[in-house]
This record gives C-alpha cells, sequence and structure tokens, in this order.
C-alpha cells in the first residue's frame, strides 16, 4: 500500500505544534567556505549575495503566506536588524527577505521574528530561526556545495521542476576539474540512501520533480576527485526538500515539551493529518473511525536505525507515542509516515 504522508521530527530540537510553519530558503544555501591560505570565500557573499526567503505556512495551506508578516525583525548573533537599520553587511527587505552581502566572519546564529496577520485579521507572533555555516579549511580541501537556484519548497507559486546544482571547490576555489558526482535519495523504510530515479541527474544537477517528494525527501550529492590519490577522495553535501502542495500532510504535536533533561522523564509525539486546510484525523479520533495507518521509524544521532525500548525494529505503530528518556542519546529522529487504510 503507497505511503499517503510523511513527517519528520527530531526530539532535541522539537516545537510544540503551531498553526504557522516558517521555512527558509538560500540562494547560496547556509554553509560558506573559507581558504585561510588564500583568503578565498566560496561563495563569496561579496559578489553573489545570499538572499534569505522566509515561507510562511498555515498548516494545511500550500500558499507562502509571506506577505501576511508585518514587522519582520532578523536577529543576527543578538543584534537585531529591520528594514529601518539595515546596513552594508545585511539588508532586510520591505518583503521580508534577508540579504547577506557580507562574506562570514563566523557563524550567523539567525532568529526570524514577526507578526503574522492571518485571514481573519488576527495578529499573532511568529518566529524561526536558521545558522550560516562558516566552514574554514586550508590548503586544496576538496569540499562540495549545494544551492537551490529557484529554492526547495513546492507550494502553489512554483510552475514546474526545481534543481539543485551541486559545485565542488578545492582550497575554497570552484573547480569542477577530474571530479564526478553521484545523487542519491533517502529512503525512510530502509533507513538507506538510494540512487536517484534515471533521468534525473545530470552530472551536477540534479532535477527534482514533485511526485519525487512525498511531504519532504532529502539528496544527498557524492562529489568523487578522480584527479589523483594526493587529493582528496570525496565530498558529501544534503538537501531537503518539501512539497506543500501534497493532498494530505501531516502536523507532528509534542504538548510534552521538546527536551529531555538530564535523561529524565519522557515526551509524548501526537500526529494530525490534514487535507487542504481542513483537519481529517487527529489523536482523539476513534479507533473505529480512523482513515489511516501511522507508522513511526526511529533514527539515532548518526541517522542510522535505532530500535525502539523493549523491541527489535525501529518502526512502531499507533497515534499518539511516547518517547522515553532511555531512548534518546543525545538526538534522535523520527519519522512519520501515514497510510491510508
Amino acid at each position: 500500500m503507497a505511503t499517503t504522508a510523511k513527517a519528520q521530527i527530531t526530539i532535541v530540537d522539537l516545537n510544540d505544534a503551531k498553526s504557522v510553519q516558517v521555512f527558509f530558503t538560500g540562494s547560496q544555501g547556509f554553509t560558506q567556505g573559507y581558504n585561510p591560505d588564500t583568503h578565498v570565500y566560496s561563495p563569496a557573499y561579496t559578489s553573489a549575495n545570499n538572499v534569505i526567503t522566509p515561507k510562511v505556512y498555515e498548516t494545511g495551506d500550500s500558499n507562502d503566506h509571506l506577505e501576511r508578516c508585518k514587522n519582520v525583525k532578523y536577529i543576527i548573533n543578538g543584534t537585531a536588524y529591520t528594514a529601518s537599520n539595515s546596513n552594508a553587511s545585511y539588508v532586510v527587505g520591505a518583503n521580508g527577505t534577508l540579504t547577506i552581502k557580507a562574506n562570514l566572519e563566523a557563524n550567523l546564529n539567525v532568529i526570524f521574528e514577526a507578526d503574522y496577520v492571518d485571514g481573519d485579521n488576527i495578529t499573532t507572533k511568529i518566529g524561526g530561526a536558521f545558522t550560516l555555516l562558516r566552514n574554514e579549511s586550508s590548503g586544496a580541501l576538496f569540499q562540495v556545495v549545494l544551492t537551490c537556484p529557484k529554492g526547495n519548497i513546492f507550494d502553489k507559486s512554483v510552475s514546474g521542476d526545481l534543481m539543485v546544482n551541486a559545485q565542488a571547490n578545492r582550497g575554497g576555489v570552484a573547480d569542477d576539474s577530474n571530479v564526478s558526482y553521484a545523487w542519491l535519495a533517502f529512503d525512510i523504510k530502509t533507513s538507506t540512501w538510494k540512487a536517484v530515479a534515471s533521468g534525473r541527474a545530470n552530472g551536477k544537477t540534479l532535477i527534482v520533480k514533485p511526485d519525487d517528494v512525498l511531504n519532504f525527501q532529502t539528496f544527498k550529492c557524492v562529489a568523487t576527485d578522480t584527479g589523483g590519490t594526493d587529493r582528496a577522495a570525496s565530498a558529501e553535501a544534503l538537501v531537503t526538500f518539501e512539497d506543500k502542495t501534497d493532498p494530505y500532510t501531516v502536523e507532528l504535536y509534542c504538548p510534552t515539551g521538546d527536551k529531555i533533561v538530564n535523561g529524565t522523564g519522557e515526551t509524548t509525539i501526537y500526529a494530525r493529518v490534514w487535507q487542504g486546510n481542513k483537519k481529517v484525523e487527529d489523536e482523539q479520533t476513534a479507533d473505529a473511525s480512523r482513515q489511516f495507518v501511522y507508522k513511526w521509524i526511529k533514527l539515532d544521532k548518526n541517522g542510522a536505525a535505532q530500535n525502539w525500548d523493549g523491541t527489535t525494529s525501529n518502526i512502531k505503530t499507533g497515534n499518539p507515542i511516547t518517547v522515553l528518556a532511555k531512548e534518546v542519546n543525545t538526538k534522535t529522529t523520527i519519522f512519520c509516515e501515514v497510510t491510508k487504510k
């Protein structure tokens, strides 16, 4: 039976369910390399600005509602920026975007805050966060950087396919000589990486179609340096695409909180199924009336399959589920797959 919808949650970084969710896309990705030997940045934000665009969705609605955000503010490493106090390095646009024009001197921890005015003219505070990483390396370190020129979210504003481009760098300088690229998709059923469908990958470019993404899908690019034994053998990078247009979406709700402290306690996760902007089933639906089967897949901090406590499987069923403190070693990621009966 085909999976109807799926979602994932990471216990140590779990948000209580909100009617409004914020995602971010970066025109130059979220990692910048720097070579202290050559003083080269890759990509160089001074010449190719990194435009961060929030994507704002109401649960069950595939329309991006960034235009409903007022009083947009970005807090960058503790300093607040708005459209009225932008500077040469950080520019907050009237449309809510953040343009980063300066190369990174350190990691940037960014918090997004705004007043969201919904269709009923009710204003609520919303927020989100992301980190821009400065990856410093010397010599001829081999790296691969992924960018999504049209973003990584399918919603009603997207027509056609999306793509992701890979760029190999040696010592922080773009260099594709003697480089081969392989693309893989993560299969949460088996917790393994599988080669993407034939015809999707064309060298350093991967074409992603809406049908490739059921709610979300993570892809990996493996760049292999074939230039000789004096160079790094390979480099990897990940990117996740989301599809807000799928007929069913799953919302994961954790009312007992997002932290397990000092290895004690437990947390409960509820799954709620939406069709468009209508909630069709949740944890309160009587068993006899349920239309869906819920399968929860558990991975450890390294992304490997991790058995549920007292079992020999990393899969359990039901809704809701409880996660015990002893089941979380630093971080545990849980995927929820929903299948129509």
